[in-house]
């Protein structure tokens, strides 16, 4: 559902979690697509606001 982009409150509600934390904590570090997404969302928005200068792409370690 994370990788879908389906937002963590509705995933966390979905699988009946009692926190988001714990939702974000065990499912988002097995997706690296997901953090690959956001911060290419994120750089996206921060590039269209005049002003804001470049926005540039960061590659994060795989986590083992």
């Amino acid at each position: 559902m994370l990788a879908a982009g389906v937002d963590l409150k509705i995933v966390q509600e979905t699988l009946g979690h009692v926190s988001s934390a714990f939702t974000r904590d065990t499912y988002t570090s097995v997706y690296p697509e997901v953090a690959r997404a956001a911060a290419e969302s994120t750089a996206a928005l921060i590039s269209a606001v005049p002003g804001a200068g470049h926005a540039r792409l960061i590659t994060l370690p795989a986590r083992v």
